[in-house]
């Protein structure tokens, strides 16, 4: 059932600009982890990613620092999300006036705010209910593949639908402080408690691979795993509605012609997230996401099926992978590198 109400962005004044401020505040207030080679590990906020490293605030820095990325072992995004999210599962309409006025410009026109079962659509498009029927689809796919239980007082999902291309590139440019061009490059992105996308087909896989981060953060409750995990569970789960149905489309060529990434080394990529814009990185980005799903896969429907759901739960418990390896697969990485050559040369 959908509820619908429409709200106004303002220029905001000083209670308005405080209250926005304080909003965008709290969706960056995170304690990140950079794990170093040197053993070190560093809590803070990332503030942006780069082709040579990562520019890292530190806990009660004055200033980033930028660490390369031969320094960095492991990046770990946490995701926390601020507590006042909570204090209404419906989202009051001082809750959904501030989130307005902290993503809509006013000169984008008129917000209209649908709520589902399941999440809040914020939207300054007229697609607004298709959009929301297919969130809807996402989280009855989801929770068949992945099954959970929500709690009744579970918060709606918010999600922003920009009506046009620019108006989506200029608040993820804005949120992620990253320049417009960057933000360009993105059809869609979930972070923290929201999904952003703009007006294009329902139906876009985009939906689908963003939606199910979404969901892994906010009712899985999983903000670890490395980012390997991270996109290899949302590249699965576009993978069992596109992709023919095959979450590893394209794996087997890949392990036959040895273009895969060994096991061990697959495990410690810092990051699948930064590409250039050149088509040898595009196309390398574009075959770790794949091994990504391919990894996924193998856990879920190979011989370690019947430890999936615990995998998950460790997983979501800060457990390394190392230990999950030894203690519930009772194998290491050099091992499942073997395994999974063989899985996927059948």
């Amino acid at each position: 059932m959908l509820t619908l109400a429409k709200h106004s962005p303002r220029r905001a004044g000083r209670a308005g600009a405080i209250g926005a401020l304080l909003l965008l505040c709290c969706l960056r207030a995170r304690a990140d982890e950079l794990h170093l080679t040197n053993g070190k590990v560093v809590h803070g906020l990332l503030e942006k990613q780069t082709r040579t490293g990562y520019v890292f605030k530190e806990v009660d820095a004055k200033r980033p620092k930028t660490w390369r990325r031969k320094e960095v072992q492991t990046l770990v995004l946490t995701f926390d999300l601020p507590d006042f999210v909570y204090n209404d599962p419906r989202w009051s309409e001082h809750m959904v006036g501030q989130r307005v006025e902290a993503t809509f410009r006013e000169e984008w026109g008129e917000v209209e705010v649908l709520r589902s079962d399941h999440y809040i659509v914020f939207t300054n498009s007229s697609a607004g209910d298709r959009y929301s029927g297919t969130m809807e689809d996402i989280y009855d796919k989801f929770i068949k593949e992945f099954p959970f239980e929500a709690p009744e007082d579970a918060v709606l999902m918010p999600v922003f639908l920009f009506k046009t291309k620019d108006q989506y590139d200029q608040f993820y440019a804005d949120i992620a402080g990253i320049s417009v061009a960057e933000a360009a490059r993105s059809g869609g992105h979930a972070w923290r408690d929201y999904y952003a996308t703009y007006y294009q087909a329902p139906r876009d896989p985009v939906h689908y691979h963003e939606g199910a981060h979404q969901l892994v953060h906010n009712r899985l409750r999983i903000r670890g795993g490395g980012s390997w995990f991270q996109e290899g569970m949302a590249v699965y789960f576009e993978g069992t509605i596109f992709a023919g149905e095959d979450p590893a489309k394209g794996m087997k060529g890949m392990v036959r012609s040895e273009r895969h990434l060994p096991l061990p080394e697959f495990f410690k990529l810092p990051s699948l997230l930064y590409s250039s814009g050149t088509d040898q990185e595009a196309d390398l980005a574009h075959r770790r996401y794949q091994q990504a799903g391919a990894v996924i896969k193998f856990f879920r429907e190979g011989q370690y099926a019947e430890h999936f759901d615990e995998m998950l739960a460790q997983v979501k418990a800060g457990r390394s992978w190392d230990s999950i390896f030894g203690q519930l697969f009772r194998t290491n990485a050099d091992e499942l590198e073997q395994q999974f050559v063989e899985y996927y040369s059948k």
